[in-house]
């Protein structure tokens, strides 16, 4: 039973730890992971898939959108 409380209380106290920075700061939240919010891949001018996908398809005229979404719907039939 004392290896369990031990283990509890050594749980509580390293999750506490890790959680210092958070609770210390004024705008207490985790970093940003996104590829988009990164400052060192926006300075490669590296962007997410998502944003990528976005551009793209805001270059290509309509007809070109269409012509890539009947080959895309034939890949899948198959």
């Amino acid at each position: 039973m004392s290896v369990l409380i031990i283990s509890i209380i050594f749980i509580g106290v390293a999750v506490l730890l890790l959680s210092i920075k958070l609770i210390l700061k004024d705008k207490g939240e985790f970093p940003s992971t996104h590829v988009g919010g990164n400052k060192a891949m926006q300075e490669r001018d590296i962007s997410c898939h998502t944003s990528q996908h976005r551009e793209q398809n805001n270059e290509l005229n309509l007809a070109d959108r269409l012509k890539a979404r009947e080959q895309n719907n034939k890949y899948q039939l198959k």
